[in-house]
């Protein structure tokens, strides 16, 4: 099983597939107690946003905060209050943030989301960078890995997926070993030459004729003896 220390590795590996979809990702590694400063810019920058959203995903699927235009930002939990703290200039398209007092419960994928047009018919804009954010917890202290379940459920599976296919694959492979070496039946040299394979039948044949001829010359032997019975 991998350890958590590891985490960030197969999170960055699971979370590829989106630098297509939003453009690219930055990795922070950050340690706890310490803090982050990320910057989210709009990828459109013909429209002004009315309001804007950070997000995370992956371990936790959640919203974080949301900023309106001439509001203070809404954050969601009122432990996160007092640890983030928000530039606003959706005028220009972008919004600073700094997150401090970093837990490692704070790792996650962050993506950004600009809000267009007027409710209800509003679209959504992501950001052009998405943050993967690992916060090394250096302490001894328990930890709630509860949110890793489903990572780890990730890795089980693939990893079970990975040995049925290479189950499959030797298997496969040592049954087309076996059909190339699979023995020819064996001609004689001579017979194979003639053309002629003898039967058991005449091979037995043979033998008793032979048998037959043995035992007639021996009880012949009397009958041509050169002692004469008839002189005294």
């Amino acid at each position: 099983m991998f350890g958590f220390k590891y985490a960030h590795v197969v999170l960055l590996f699971l979370i590829t597939p989106s630098v297509t979809a939003h453009g690219g990702i930055v990795y922070i590694h950050r340690v706890r107690n310490s803090s982050i400063d990320i910057s989210c810019e709009s990828a459109n920058q013909e429209e002004k946003p009315f309001a804007f959203s950070l997000k995370r995903r992956l371990l936790q699927s959640r919203r974080v905060l949301y900023l309106s235009k001439d509001f203070p930002p809404f954050i969601d939990k009122s432990d996160d209050k007092d640890r983030i703290t928000v530039r606003n200039e959706l005028d220009s398209h972008t919004v600073h943030l700094t997150i401090s007092n970093l837990e490692g419960q704070d790792t996650d994928v962050y993506h950004c989301e600009f809000h267009y047009g007027d409710l209800p018919y509003d679209k959504n804009i992501p950001g052009k960078m998405e943050f993967f954010i690992y916060v090394e917890n250096l302490s001894h202290e328990s930890c709630n890995c509860s949110s890793y379940l489903p990572l780890m459920y990730v890795i089980s599976g693939g990893a079970c997926l990975m040995i049925v296919l290479v189950f499959a694959l030797t298997m496969a492979y040592c049954c087309k070993c076996l059909n190339r070496r699979k023995p020819q039946p064996v001609v004689p040299v001579y017979e194979d030459m003639a053309g002629v394979r003898p039967t058991k039948g005449k091979a037995t044949r043979c033998h008793t004729d032979i048998s037959k001829l043995e035992e007639a010359n021996s009880s012949g032997a009397p009958l041509f003896s050169n002692e004469n019975h008839y002189v005294n």
